[in-house]
């Protein structure tokens, strides 16, 4: 596969006007009315339409161009692409697949790896300037899994994924623009089958038969919870769970036993939503008033992908009482 420069037909100038619009809906309009008991608002920044029901969330940054990053939507089993810049979120032709996560690769074009239904390992790669994404080879092992462990930082070499009670590790490596390695590394039994995972610091966040565990130690019970997103300080995170058929709720380490329903309230010119679905948060670089990362969740009626300042998202959270 051709190699390409990130760089090419981006420049700065031409996000300017829009980025300078999005960092005024960040500020908010007039004071909001106070929230009921047991609810925790953040305030929305920008908003990105996908006319999709988004089942999983995933970013491949870019770190010589990061308002080019890509977001990934994976919904009906189909991935769609677009930016924190908006546009329409495009089709990719990955076929049907189940799981998805956006990897990093320095100065290189970006890969992401992928599930198919029954659980086997495909990848995708950046093709061009515009972010078009075709498949790439994948040389692993005939293993199969349940899905994968999302990160607050993209993967660049070693990435978390479960199958049934197992927590897998597997190792990245590349021939080239043409073939993705994927090598398993280590693999440890929970004894309860894993429904989420969430890889953080040295450490991941695991939901299996109802439980959240920090490695092998129990911290508290999180019912049937299919997404998480941390944010915050690493020693002392607050976690957004999504659970089926539910809302997005808090988990503090500090306090386990308290949790609040997350609702975005409206920006100055924007809409938020009370009806919330899958979670994403990245810390990689988005681009202008997401450098230093976003909260994205899907509003559930509209379909839009709401994206939230990370610090911002992370300061609101952590005054929740």
């Amino acid at each position: 596969m051709k190699h390409y420069t990130p760089l090419a037909k981006f420049t700065r100038s031409a996000f300017i006007p829009l980025l300078s619009a999005i960092t005024l809906s960040a500020c908010g309009g007039s004071k909001a009315p106070p929230l009921p008991d047991g609810t925790v608002g953040v305030r929305i920044t920008s908003a990105v339409e996908t006319g999709v029901t988004a089942e999983r969330i995933t970013v491949i940054p870019n770190d010589v161009a990061p308002w080019v990053s890509q977001i990934l939507v994976l919904a009906d089993g189909q991935i769609y692409r677009t930016s924190a810049t908006g546009g329409k979120a495009q089709n990719v032709n990955a076929g049907s697949v189940k799981d998805i996560i956006g990897l990093m690769r320095k100065g290189q074009a970006g890969t992401a790896l992928t599930l198919t239904q029954e659980g086997q390992l495909t990848g995708l790669i950046e093709k061009d300037d515009e972010g078009r994404l075709a498949r790439m080879n994948v040389s692993a092992k005939a293993n199969r899994f349940d899905g994968f462990c999302q990160s607050l930082k993209a993967p660049i070499q070693t990435l978390s994924a479960f199958a049934g009670k197992d927590l897998v590790t597997l190792e990245i490596s590349y021939d080239g623009d043409e073939v993705m390695r994927v090598t398993e590394t280590a693999r440890r039994s929970l004894g309860k089958p894993i429904t989420a995972c969430l890889s953080r610091d040295e450490d991941v966040l695991i939901a299996a038969g109802g439980q959240l565990y920090a490695g092998s130690t129990a911290l508290s019970t999180v019912g049937n919870a299919i997404h998480f997103a941390a944010l915050g300080k690493s020693s002392a995170p607050t976690l957004l769970v999504k659970k089926a058929g539910q809302a997005v709720e808090t988990f503090k380490f500090s306090s386990p036993n308290k949790t609040h329903t997350v609702l975005v309230e409206d920006g100055m010119s924007i809409s938020g939503s009370d009806s919330l679905g899958a979670v994403f948060a990245t810390a990689d670089s988005l681009g202008g008033t997401f450098n230093d990362g976003a909260l994205i969740i899907q509003d559930e009626k509209t379909k839009r992908l709401i994206l939230i300042n990370k610090t911002f998202a992370e300061n609101s959270l952590r005054r929740a009482p």
